[in-house]
């Protein structure tokens, strides 16, 4: 598995060496009609390799992480029946999260809504009145959350309320399964590209730049025109709900394109933690030398050709 920018290039190159079909695990890149602002790789870029996940949903729809994982799992043993290879190439942390360590997701049942009887019970009361019930529930928690993030302790008291789990033990129990888990049906090696943290801002600001040459502000145009619900996928998305502002007149399009480029460089950042902390990939080295990194990755995962 790869992710990161530049990933593309190499991923199509190790794809050609290794007899391998790509899968994408983006998920932004599902939705058909969002090129520019996904990067999506063109057919002409694809050089004959057969990528998967891509284009499979209407902006509309919606897509959960258990989809994809089930969607996923298929296509590796489609392609495997082929006698090939599997890549998969991407930067949405929890897809990768769920295939590698096949999470398991329970559908959710109907019942009262929690979250805003939580919600109605704080109405009216001192403004840290969650903060303390969550104190009282779930002391461990309540030491890694910010009393003013609300969305996080609701979200603490839910976990509580709905598995009769604590949120602090849930997570250890989870880290401790997640460092012995080893698939069992697959093999799976993860790698990153890590580019110096100025090269790759500046990767991320001449990205942008030609995005929005390349039409990059009529597609976001696309979608804020569609008056989507404030939760779908695609209205919270990145490289999109940057421009909403501009559309109603609040920003300048130059303050868009930099809240933009300044989105991209945070959400990079993140990235980057969550692939070191949560899959402890292995970095490549010589990020400038595609060459390398394919001998650093067919040499280390023994990989048959």
């Amino acid at each position: 598995m790869l992710r990161h920018h530049g990933k593309t290039s190499l991923s199509i190159k190790l794809a050609k060496k290794i007899n391998a079909e790509i899968i994408s695990a983006d998920s932004m890149q599902i939705y058909k009609g969002l090129d520019i602002g996904t990067a999506k790789v063109t057919k002409s870029q694809m050089c004959g390799i057969p990528h998967h996940m891509i284009d499979i949903c209407d902006i509309k729809d919606k897509f959960s992480v258990a989809d994809f994982k089930d969607m996923c799992y298929h296509k590796i043993d489609e392609i495997l029946k082929r006698n090939k290879n599997v890549i998969i190439v991407g930067g949405t942390g929890l897809y990768f999260n769920a295939i590698i360590y096949d999470m398991q997701f329970t559908k959710k049942i109907e019942k009262t809504n929690y979250k805003q009887k939580l919600i109605d019970e704080a109405t009216g009361k001192d403004s840290n009145y969650l903060y303390k019930k969550l104190l009282n529930i779930d002391p461990e928690s309540a030491k890694d959350i910010h009393p003013n993030n609300i969305k996080r302790i609701i979200r603490a008291l839910e976990i509580a309320n709905d598995s009769g789990t604590l949120k602090s033990k849930h997570m250890v129990l989870e880290k401790e399964r997640l460092s012995n888990f080893s698939h069992p049906k697959y093999d799976f090696y993860t790698y990153y590209i890590d580019y110096p943290r100025e090269k790759l801002y500046d990767r991320i600001n001449q990205r942008i730049d030609i995005m929005v040459k390349d039409g990059l502000i009529d597609e976001a145009k696309m979608i804020y025109n569609m008056r989507l619900d404030k939760d779908n996928t695609c209205m919270q998305a990145i490289g999109y709900k940057e421009f909403f502002d501009y559309f109603k007149g609040n920003i300048s399009l130059e303050e868009a394109i930099d809240n933009l480029k300044k989105s991209t460089r945070h959400y990079a950042k993140r990235q980057i933690t969550w692939f070191k902390n949560k899959l402890n990939c292995i970095k490549l080295e010589n990020y400038d030398n595609i060459e390398n990194m394919l001998e650093f990755i067919i040499k280390d995962s023994n990989i048959k050709k």
